[in-house]
């Protein structure tokens, strides 16, 4: 179990959901023994309830980042997260047990302020003063240890190397560097040995028992480090990358740390198994559910085009999605029946070979008034739920390119295309209309590499601003 933990998850991060999960139902336990005499006749609403609790923690922790990196280097930013992460999951036990209309948990809210209150002080205590002392004791003794090999010798390195080594949290233990250049083959950095060239990757992994690759080349093309990331993933090893090809993640994302230096964490994909599934009955679910509930709202949008404009209520515009297949994605009718393409073949050819930003045409004579405001607030969009029902998309993912957007691509571009792609995505929430186009595909590519249940939630939830707002929307 441990071991497969450890596959997608930091050793920090495992220390400390096991310990949050230990903690949180211990003290609901002893919360119950001291309100009630018999913990075994106890209400289903105290159950239900605490259950409820439990997981809305686990789930509202990692939303505060308290299981970053980041999280515990600093005591007093660690407080406040707990102090705020508490408070969100009082508020929200309490609307639980309103709406569910539970009179036994409601009645007994001292009992809810007091659980909290036992629960922040334990989790000072262990989680500000008890865990990390023990994890660097642990460290220092060698006891937590994982080989780490770096790819790239260059200028910076002695800082690198100092950054990688000199925290105390730090459990890294660096066996060698790989790099290409001749001169460099079989000197020393920091104490630290040239092992051989980055063609020698896998058969230095498997000598030196490497866990973890980290990459420090900044002059590498795209394609070379996507191909190194590759190498690393079919060898089932986790990659860090420090590169400045994926500076705008820095910029618009909130990194993990690997000791004082922050990286984009690359996961071998293998490990992703149960999620693919899960993710496809979450789209089912969700996608026939809004396409059920709004069903009303969806008629009235598609009545509203058919009426402000002469042509259908729906476009089928023919795009490129999972493994470069075409299909039809739905969409509310947003322009003028039967316009030319012809300017926004122009548009996409300059905005992909010049890396412009992926804004939309200003003032573009083929939208319809209504249609500007749809595209506004997304809602030309949402006849897509019917292509995430049929399979061709997912709720979350890269956003579908036309086919002529595809022409222009770079084959590490057509990375994107490795999942099914999404109504919403990345860099929908993070940019949108104001990030390049080679950043755009930097930030699926952070995606994809890191996609799991949680992150896609998180991008679900911070979609819903972006559409009543209508930011980037035009």
């Amino acid at each position: 179990m441990f071991s497969f933990l450890r596959k997608i998850l930091p050793i920090h991060k495992i220390v400390f959901i096991l310990h949050d999960i230990f903690v949180i139902s211990t003290t609901l336990y002893l919360s119950l023994l001291l309100q009630v005499d018999d913990v075994y006749e106890t209400s289903p609403d105290f159950i239900y309830g605490f259950s409820f609790l439990m997981l809305s923690m686990i789930v509202i922790f990692k939303y505060n980042m308290l299981y970053k990196y980041q999280s515990f280097l600093s005591a007093s930013r660690h407080i406040v997260l707990i102090v705020k992460s508490l408070l969100l999951s009082m508020t929200l036990v309490v609307y639980f047990a309103f709406f569910f209309k539970f009179s036994d948990l409601i009645s007994e809210r001292i009992m809810i302020f007091t659980t909290y209150i036992i629960l922040f002080f334990v989790l000072v205590v262990t989680r500000i003063i008890l865990i990390p002392n023990i994890y660097y004791w642990l460290v220092r003794k060698g006891k937590i240890r994982v080989n780490l090999l770096i790819l790239g010798a260059g200028k910076e390195i002695n800082q690198k190397v100092s950054d990688l080594t000199n925290s105390r949290a730090n459990y890294y233990k660096i066996v060698g560097f790989l790099d290409d250049d001749e001169s460099k083959q079989g000197k020393t950095f920091s104490d630290i040995p040239v092992l051989g060239k980055i063609s020698d990757l896998k058969d230095i992994v498997k000598e030196y028992s490497v866990n973890d690759v980290f990459i420090a080349i900044k002059t590498m093309n795209e394609e070379k480090l996507q191909s190194i990331i590759d190498t690393c993933k079919s060898i089932n090893k986790t990659v860090h990358v420090d590169s400045v090809l994926y500076d705008i993640v820095k910029e618009r994302l909130t990194v993990e740390e690997i000791s004082a230096t922050t990286a984009f964490r690359v996961v071998p994909s293998k490990v992703r198994n149960y999620y693919t599934t899960a993710k496809r009955l979450i789209d089912i679910f969700v996608s026939l559910l809004l396409i059920i509930v709004f069903s009303p709202v969806w008629l009235l949008l598609f009545s509203l085009v058919k009426l402000t404009s002469k042509g259908p209520g729906f476009y089928k515009a023919r795009v490129v999605g999972l493994d470069q297949k075409e299909f039809y994605m739905l969409k509310f009718r947003s322009m003028y029946h039967q316009t030319s393409k012809d300017i926004h073949i122009d548009k996409v050819k300059n905005m992909i070979s010049n890396n412009e930003a992926t804004t939309k045409l200003k003032d573009d004579p083929r939208i319809t008034p209504l249609g500007k405001f749809y595209r506004k607030y997304s809602l030309d969009e949402f006849p897509q739920l019917w292509n995430v029902l049929k399979g061709e998309m997912s709720l979350v993912g890269p956003r579908p390119n036309v086919p002529y957007e595809l022409e222009h691509m770079k084959e590490w571009q057509k990375k994107r295309f490795d999942v099914l792609p999404g109504m919403t995505g990345l860099w929908q929430i993070k940019g949108r209309d104001e990030v390049k186009f080679s950043d755009q595909i930097v930030l699926d590519f952070f995606y994809i590499e890191n996609r799991s249940l949680m992150l896609d939630f998180e991008i679900l939830l911070k979609t819903i601003p972006v559409m009543i707002f209508g930011k980037g929307g035009k």
